[in-house]
């Protein structure tokens, strides 16, 4: 008999990319033999995260659908390319399950996959975010079997009824591994020096980022900031700026605009500043470190603030609106981030609050639904207790 082949759907950034990356982690944990095909999106993130996850992918050329009239056609012809080609996917495989974490590839993939002749394919469509974009929830009408992340979806929970409610899953490279000063040794850090974390997503976040960077250029900080050191994922665009200005500042730390080793730079702090993307939320809650978010503000459905939500309201985490002019952002920010940073003793209740109460492990889950959808006995003892522990 061979292998079952599985799909896994998501793209556009690395944060609908890892979490399926983490399921295959599971699976590969659980002994399971499964054949893995990642369909991404054809943005050059995506290629990257394959290629270093060593993982078989098609890149798909949907894009998402912009507001200009004039792109309507151009998208429709993507979205009419994207299904053929996963038509073609599903005939040269004996695809078994897919699994699809959401975004604007998966569209045109659930509709193939909907539509295919024959014995209907499982279907497993994941909503990480707290409240679904439009994508997922037509994504949803078309799956076997439905997961909601654990934010809080307020009002718009209607769209989320009937998904069973899953912790976001993780790979184990995001997860801290070694002690912090360990952590800071190996990234070329002061190892007794308090580390703050910046970051704004796998793509990095503009003004989160300048933000950041009018915050420790004020006088506000200046003393804080003698007894820290700062690392910072910037993304592409920024790394040369930020690294800049923080020279000019006397700012000690790294900046990086990527990289793969996100549980070492979680295991390093002591306190964090980042977007409130599922994928986020859930590395700060399950490696215990005391954050302040910054939810992107250009959302209209403000789905990050509601991602933090739940860690925000257990005392794991501050939000502060994120203003979009970095000086009007930092004047907000200051004053929080100062708090945290001069205050151990706050710090270590948001560390206890936050290991007490961890979501279970969704990656977990989603790879027990792939074993049943292909006919694969559970691993022994299942996935065992609630997340994993940082």
């Amino acid at each position: 008999m061979s292998e079952p082949v599985v799909l896994f759907v998501g793209g556009g950034s690395g944060g609908h990319i890892f979490p399926n990356l983490a399921v295959l982690e599971r699976l590969r944990e659980f002994g399971a033999k499964v054949r893995p095909h990642f369909v991404v999106s054809d943005r050059v993130v995506d290629a990257h995260v394959c290629e270093e996850a060593g993982v078989p992918y098609t890149p798909m050329p949907v894009q998402p659908l912009r507001k200009d009239p004039a792109s309507l056609r151009l998208w429709w012809r993507a979205m009419r390319a994207t299904v053929e080609e996963t038509r073609a996917l599903l005939g040269h495989h004996d695809v078994g399950a897919v699994l699809s974490t959401g975004g604007f590839v998966s569209l045109p993939v659930a509709w193939a996959v909907a539509r295919r002749e024959g014995e209907r394919v499982p279907f497993g469509a994941v909503s990480l975010d707290a409240v679904p974009g439009k994508a997922n929830r037509l994504v949803g009408r078309w799956a076997t079997d439905r997961f909601a992340g654990p934010g809080d979806a307020g009002a718009s929970g209607r769209a989320q009824r009937g998904a069973q409610r899953i912790g976001v899953p993780l790979r184990r490279a995001a997860l801290a591994a070694v002690t912090p000063p360990k952590a800071r040794w190996e990234l070329g850090l002061r190892p007794e020096l308090e580390t703050l974390l910046v970051f704004g997503g796998s793509q990095g976040g503009r003004s989160l980022n300048r933000a950041v960077v009018e915050a420790v250029s004020r006088r506000a900080l200046a003393k804080p900031l003698r007894d820290w050191q700062v690392l910072h994922l910037t993304g592409r665009e920024d790394r040369d700026e930020v690294a800049t200005a923080y020279a000019e500042a006397g700012v000690r730390g790294r900046v990086e605009a990527f990289t793969d080793a996100i549980g070492l730079w979680w295991a390093a702090a002591s306190l964090a500043v980042c977007r409130a993307g599922a994928g986020s939320v859930a590395e700060a809650w399950a490696n215990a470190v005391p954050t302040v978010f910054l939810p992107y503000p250009f959302h209209k459905d403000q789905h990050q603030r509601r991602n933090a939500a739940p860690l925000v309201n257990l005392g794991g985490g501050l939000i502060v609106d994120d203003l979009i002019e970095p000086a009007r952002t930092a004047q907000v920010l200051i004053g929080p981030l100062a708090d945290l940073m001069t205050n151990e003793h706050r710090r270590q209740r948001m560390v206890e609050v936050t290991r007490t109460h961890r979501p279970e492990d969704g990656a977990g889950v989603l790879a027990e639904w792939v074993l049943r959808s292909v006919g694969l006995p559970l691993a022994p003892g299942g996935r065992g207790g609630a997340g994993p522990a940082a």
